[in-house]
């Protein structure tokens, strides 16, 4: 886990969870740098559109907490959804959004809540949980 702050918010990164869907990328590449080292550079754009970006994550590798700063200019926020939704992606994982917790069989947490990616055709090296194997597999959900 890696953590990325500006004064009024905290991006978290969790590379284990990442399915490299490229939305951070895409959405701000000045911010979210493959090539760069640290990757992500905050002072590139607001906090808000930061927000906007994570929040487009769809395995939740990219969180972000506000800073107590941030919470007292707003009020209390919560970044959490207060109930659970799952879609199926065509050709891809199913993502699992709020407060939904994953458990294993002994009954071990291994996510508190969404958003989270879960493996659909198999050849994830990290399951339960989407690692993007499926691209390179071909993986075809109508078959």
């Amino acid at each position: 886990m890696k953590e990325y702050s500006n004064k009024e918010i905290k991006v978290i990164w969790k590379p284990e969870k990442c399915i490299h869907a490229g939305e951070c990328v895409k959405g701000l590449p000045q911010v979210f740098c493959r090539d760069s080292t640290p990757w992500i550079n905050m002072q590139e754009a607001s906090s808000e559109e930061i927000m906007k970006v994570v929040d487009r994550c769809p395995s939740g590798a990219l969180t972000y907490e506000e800073t107590y700063e941030k919470m007292g200019a707003k009020g209390d926020i919560s970044v959490n959804a207060p109930c659970a939704k799952v879609k199926v992606m065509k050709n891809g994982p199913l993502l699992v959004e709020g407060g939904c917790a994953l458990m294993n069989s002994d009954g071990i947490e291994l996510a508190g809540h969404g958003p989270y990616a879960l493996c659909r055709c198999g050849s994830s090296q990290k399951k339960p949980f989407c690692d993007g194997n499926h691209t390179k597999l071909g993986f075809d959900d109508t078959k």
